[in-house]
């Protein structure tokens, strides 16, 4: 990884971005399919227009502010943690365009009233409408916005939920606990479910999220266990 900042230091300082970029490609392959993840699931929500935000234009967009601010970026770590935060600001300003949202409230006041919310029973049942979030390509999901939704994932985001929960994979062999998964994870609060969709889908420490979101590494585990009690509860 230091490597990886070494060279992309010294492309910025020989003006180069296009070399600049494919090593920022490789620093963190991961952010793309994060990216991908977090705008399925805020059009499955009706936050966003179906197919309309494109992930690459997003990680093109974080790519250039990167390399604009990059001399102002300590080391890989911080590097890592702004190209997460980007992309979140990035996602989020689509989400206010779209919904006219103006008003923003603090991080840690958002996060104490989701946790609240998160200790309040959530309906596993599978009365919802099921959307596999890897092929939502219908306007049709934008019907019914006040039906539970119950959220259906691929074998690799399932292992990585599984790693981050401290879940066993094998218990998505069951149809029965994916579907509780999904409505649980549908109706998670929003910085509650983007805390763990940087661990698991982002492949972040509890750390580097911390760093992203603006909160402690405490309170991440704290998100973390939560959502696995609350899993654990609907069984």
């Amino acid at each position: 990884m230091n490597t990886h900042f070494d060279t992309l230091k010294q492309h910025k300082a020989d003006n180069n971005p296009a070399d600049f970029n494919k090593v920022l490609n490789q620093f963190l392959p991961g952010l793309e399919r994060y990216i991908r993840h977090r705008l399925k699931t805020a059009e499955a929500k009706g936050l966003l227009p179906v197919n309309f935000y494109a992930p690459a234009d997003v990680l093109a967009e974080v790519y250039l502010r990167i390399y604009e601010d990059f001399d102002r970026i300590n080391d890989a770590r911080a590097l890592k943690i702004r190209m997460f935060q980007l992309a979140e600001d990035i996602i989020r300003s689509y989400i206010e365009k779209e919904n006219r949202i103006k008003k923003k409230i603090p991080v840690s006041q958002i996060l104490a009233e989701e946790l609240k919310m998160l200790e309040e029973k959530i309906t596993a049942n599978a009365d919802g409408e099921p959307v596999l979030i890897e092929e939502l390509d219908d306007i049709s999901y934008h019907q019914d916005e006040y039906k539970p939704k119950v959220f259906l994932f691929d074998k690799e985001a399932q292992d990585a939920f599984a790693r981050a929960l401290g879940l066993k994979p094998e218990n998505f062999l069951d149809k029965t606990y994916r579907s509780i998964f999904g409505s649980v994870y549908g109706q998670l609060p929003e910085t509650i479910r983007q805390i763990l969709d940087l661990v698991a889908i982002g492949g972040l420490t509890p750390e580097e999220t911390a760093g992203v979101v603006g909160i402690s590494a405490g309170e991440v585990n704290n998100v973390l266990e939560g959502i696995k009690i609350k899993l654990n509860a609907q069984r």
